[in-house]
């Protein structure tokens, strides 16, 4: 796995630990962006090297579940999935004699929320259509910025089409493959950690965009037919092109990070009000799915979900506003 590893071999014996314990591929891969993400923090501002990571103190990790609520504003499952893999690492440091006193007893980071749904947790119809036409504007675009528009027109849509019309996750969208897409039965298989892999069916027109998007990335650096080379590509904007991972041989898969500062920048772009992010597509994907007919067993399937019960402030919600 491509990994800031080399330079801190405390994640790379970590996420090679859990691989020997069979964990998927796909929680590798989350569990490795969780960790660079928390890292990048640390350089930022704890100014803490590789070589120190190992002396967080238990101050500092409060700090960073602090900024994820306050400043990143994620909501409690993503913040509590940061706890379930930062718990689990120093756990392992522990256990590896790496460190003698596990910095992460006392942290608090499980706060719970309120979990009703309000109306600007919903994306309006006027704000949908104002975000999906700005994409292929050149609005508030340098010029350097337009030069590379021709090849993330396509991309950028593709993506917020599938979270706010096909209700997908981050997670979702950035862990399909190659392998997952279907474009000649139009379908993708979405597979997550917590439910087995469903096939999505996606429009005509959604899957001429896809398609549009792959054929645009040059074909040395194209992933590859029925292989595990991530769909989304991350895009390298001082040479124009896609980019490749040298270490593993294969397209270098787009982080959710950088999908998150993409909604940014086109919701800044198309200027909606600031903070939509992608659990508001879901959040309209589910509730717009409720308004048109559709059974909370019918939506929990099509989310993912092993249990219908977070529907419920969807249908709450849908009562009090209509």
């Amino acid at each position: 796995m491509e990994l800031l590893s080399q330079t801190i071999p405390e994640f790379e014996s970590y996420l090679t630990s859990l691989q020997e314990k069979g964990r998927r591929p796909s929680t590798l891969r989350r569990y490795f962006y969780d960790l660079e993400d928390f890292y990048r923090w640390c350089q930022m501002t704890l100014s803490i090297s590789s070589e120190k990571v190992t002396t967080i103190t238990t101050k500092d990790l409060q700090l960073f579940f602090t900024y994820l609520e306050e400043e990143r504003n994620y909501d409690t499952k993503t913040i509590k999935r940061f706890g379930t893999v930062l718990k689990q690492f120093y756990m392992y440091l522990v256990e590896a004699k790496v460190i003698t006193t596990n910095p992460f007893i006392g942290v608090v980071y499980n706060k719970e929320s309120d979990n009703h749904l309000k109306a600007s947790d919903i994306i309006s119809e006027l704000e949908q259509q104002k975000l999906l036409a700005s994409i292929r504007s050149p609005r508030f675009l340098t010029d350097n910025q337009l030069k590379a528009r021709p090849f993330l027109n396509d991309r950028n849509e593709s993506m917020i089409r599938l979270l706010l019309l096909y209700g997908l996750t981050l997670q979702e969208l950035t862990s399909i493959t190659m392998k997952d897409v279907h474009f000649e039965v139009n379908t993708i298989d979405i597979i997550t950690d917590t439910t087995q892999s469903r096939p999505l069916v996606i429009s005509n027109e959604d899957k001429q965009l896809l398609y549009t998007y792959y054929t645009t990335i040059p074909t040395p650096v194209r992933p590859r037919y029925y292989s595990d080379d991530p769909f989304f590509v991350a895009f390298d904007f001082q040479r124009n092109t896609y980019r490749w991972s040298y270490e593993i041989e294969r397209p270098k898969a787009l982080t959710d990070i950088a999908v998150q500062k993409m909604i940014r920048q086109e919701v800044r772009r198309a200027s909606l009000r600031k903070g939509i992010s992608a659990k508001h597509f879901r959040h309209t994907f589910a509730v717009q799915s409720l308004k048109n007919g559709l059974s909370l067993f019918e939506l929990q399937e099509k989310m993912g979900l092993k249990t219908g019960q977070s529907l419920e402030r969807y249908l709450l919600f849908l009562e009090q506003q209509y």
